[in-house]
């Protein structure tokens, strides 16, 4: 017998085994199996006695045994049944299998048949997150014990390689496309090869234990596997020939090929760490954890959670009682939003944040689906899922905040941080959502009326201490008070949070802040558009330019300077009078170097989504355009994807002459164009402060304005 300390890197089923792979402590990657039988259950038909059902089962040669065990099968009521447990010899045949017992006379409803393979085995017989830390016992390549190793301390992820690829590819002269070679990405290193045997030559020699390319698998694999098939090479990007892998969840004997969904965590090295957290909530392998959206990694928690605790899970137990119509208007209501005041200068204002209001509602209140008014005799499904993962959360902001900012272990922690947000946002989005097999409507809108209630005391507590609400949003308040400090925002925290029985804290203390009208209409508001400069200097913004991901960085960073130039003073007064002039005077200068051609073409660089195909565009749009030169230049593109662009001719008759996709770029840009965007943005700034842009003060909208009377 051996051990080996080290991190599980990938599991998935093959046949009638596990196949297991850890990463060592040496760096060594090991392959292990274990025994596994794939199982579902099943309850009799009224009438079948259970006997009659095992010796049916008994004789047919797909069933490896059956046994009689009692489980719980509904949330709703907490009866155990008496169930058939059914094991098939391997995975081949078994969808067939649970279809044929499934469709029988002799039974009444399956169990546990809508889960993956490797969920089964995750859940019930391991049972060990991917990625985790582990000590492994084996013998001769056979698993005999893994034990879970403690490392929820270690900010730096498990010690995973990654290598990024991305097919060169090439139109055909039949419109298909064809790979002329791989750029490849690894620990900051960038290759290029021509000939597939180059590239697979050196994924032997780099021994990634990752693999991510977009769109990998609807273009870059097909494409790749045509092109090694083309060149007369076996398809093998894993670390042995072994067949037993499972493609359609990421696992390639030995590596793992990550998908293209990467909600809270980015795509690169320091990525890992959230794709650390995002597997081990989802109790799934990290290629799965990077193809399935929120709400099936929590759906994944779910069952694990219910098979622990004794259930057999169904297909669906969604709950959603018949209610009058009269009630709804009362419940199906979401948070609570109070209309900014826009188009002015704000001084000295505090924003105060609930510390994920909804999860601690949920927790604090015990709402879940089986309790949809919270209490209850235990902990409910949905609390014990999002427990830990806000724990965690809570306690790595905490650890966070004592990281200099810009080190290797920040950026960790942001990114565990992001991706565990994520997760309960989403948590608190999907608990009446129709696709949560557990979803009940009336949860949902619990949680939603527990939130609107806390926001009214809060809202109460700010004003009975002489605080004016400049601005709500949901779980967040704009507050202010002349002459208060930090220490009276930060009191006022406590004395909300007493309250409330939520915490809540002092997010950011403003020294200006400024909210925007709605461009279409002056007189409204845009709800969570602002900007403002933080009593520490930093400018923050939400819903303008500098936050939006269309924007050049050349207009990005401009706007950025604009608004602390413009802000960076001791009154509101100071700003009128000194800082925007100042603005005025910037906005000329940074037009001039436009004007110049002083500006690199990687600062004018827009990015638009293409969100339908390209035949479905008006000829006109920029990324249509920009879309058809990379395809013709043989850069494959799909709907969702971002398209790059730089503004050459904006006013040209001629669509395609319009734009240029960068790396195709070469000439001049079209400098009117990039002006027309610096005003706009510096345009964003005047009217949240409620000036035009010759500095001078706008009406205030009144009454009588806004029905037309003189």
């Amino acid at each position: 017998m051996e051990r080996l300390r080290g991190w599980l890197l990938d599991a998935y089923i093959h046949g009638s085994k596990a196949v297991l792979w850890v990463k060592g402590e040496d760096g060594a990657t090991l392959r292990l199996t274990d025994g596994y039988a794939p199982f579902f259950h099943v309850e009799a038909g009224e009438g079948v006695g259970e006997d009659n059902l095992l010796y049916r089962l008994s004789e047919c040669p797909e069933v490896r045994s059956a046994r009689v065990e009692t489980l719980l099968t509904s949330l709703q009521h907490g009866r155990p049944r008496r169930l058939v447990r059914v094991e098939a010899h391997g995975t081949d045949g078994f969808r067939d299998l649970v279809a044929s017992v499934g469709g029988s006379v002799l039974v009444s409803r399956v169990y546990n048949a809508g889960m993956r393979h490797i969920q089964r085995y995750l859940f019930t017989r391991l049972p060990i997150e991917p990625s985790s830390r582990v000590l492994v016992s084996h013998e001769g390549g056979r698993l005999l014990s893994m034990e879970r190793l403690d490392d929820l301390d270690d900010l730096a992820p498990s010690p995973f390689s990654l290598l990024c690829f991305f097919p060169l590819l090439q139109p055909q002269e039949n419109g298909a496309m064809a790979v002329a070679g791989v750029k490849t990405k690894f620990r900051g290193e960038m290759r290029e090869f021509r000939s597939m045997g180059g590239f697979a030559e050196y994924l032997r020699e780099a021994d990634p234990d990752l693999l991510f390319s977009p769109k990998c698998d609807r273009m870059a694999y097909p494409a790749l596997r045509e092109a090694f098939m083309e060149s007369g090479l076996p398809f093998d990007l894993g670390r042995c020939a072994d067949r037993d892998q499972v493609r359609a969840q990421g696992s390639l004997a030995g590596r793992v090929v990550l998908g293209d969904i990467f909600y809270g965590f980015d795509s690169d090295e320091w990525g890992i760490a959230g794709l650390v957290e995002r597997a081990r909530f989802s109790f799934a392998p990290m290629g799965l954890s990077t193809r399935w959206l929120s709400n099936k990694s929590i759906d994944s928690r779910n069952c694990y959670v219910l098979l622990r605790r004794g259930y057999a899970i169904a297909k669906e137990e969604f709950f959603e009682e018949a209610r009058p119509l009269r009630a709804l208007p009362e419940r199906d209501r979401g948070g609570i939003t109070m209309t900014p005041e826009a188009g002015r200068l704000h001084e000295n204002v505090a924003a105060l944040d609930f510390d994920s209001q909804y999860p601690n509602i949920i927790l604090r209140s015990n709402l879940s689906y089986e309790s949809p008014s919270g209490g209850g005799g235990g902990m409910g499904i949905l609390p014990e899922v999002i427990g830990p993962c806000l724990e965690r959360r809570l306690r790595l902001k905490k650890v966070k905040r004592m990281l200099p900012a810009g080190s290797r272990e920040r950026l960790y922690c942001e990114q565990r941080v992001d991706a565990l947000k994520m997760i309960l946002v989403t948590a608190y989005g999907i608990a009446g959502c129709c696709r949560n097999r557990f979803g009940n409507v009336v949860a949902f809108e619990e949680i939603n009326r527990r939130s609107r209630d806390c926001m009214l005391r809060a809202k109460a507590a700010a004003e009975s201490r002489g605080f004016h609400i400049v601005y709500s949003n949901v779980d967040s308040l704009f507050v202010r008070r002349k002459g208060a400090a930090a220490a009276d925002y930060e009191a006022l925290a406590a004395e909300i949070a007493a309250a409330t029985g939520m915490p809540i804290s002092l997010d950011k203390h403003f020294r200006f802040v400024a909210f925007l009208p709605l461009k279409s209409d002056p007189s409204s508001s845009a709800l969570n558009h602002y900007f403002g400069l933080t009593s520490e200097g930093r400018v923050e913004a939400r819903g303008i330019e500098l936050r939006r991901s269309d924007t050049p960085e050349f207009v990005r960073s401009f706007q950025e300077e604009l608004i602390r130039t413009v802000l960076d003073h001791a009154d509101a007064e100071a700003v009128l009078a000194d800082g925007v002039p100042k603005g005025m005077a910037l906005l000329g200068a940074a037009a001039e170097r436009v004007r110049l051609g002083d500006v690199a073409p990687g600062e004018l660089v827009i990015r638009r989504r293409l969100g339908k195909s390209i035949g479905e565009y008006a000829a006109s749009v920029a990324q249509r355009s920009a879309a058809l030169q990379l395809l013709h230049a043989g850069q494959g593109l799909e709907v969702g994807d971002d398209v790059p662009f730089i503004y050459t001719d904006q006013d040209n008759p001629n669509p395609l002459c319009r734009v240029r996709a960068p790396d195709l770029f070469s000439g001049s840009y079209d400098r009117e164009a990039y002006v027309r965007l610096l005003e706009e943005a510096a345009s964003t700034v005047w009217r949240g402060m409620g000036i035009n842009p010759a500095g001078r003060p706008l009406p205030v909208p009144t009454l009588e304005r806004w029905i037309g009377c003189s």
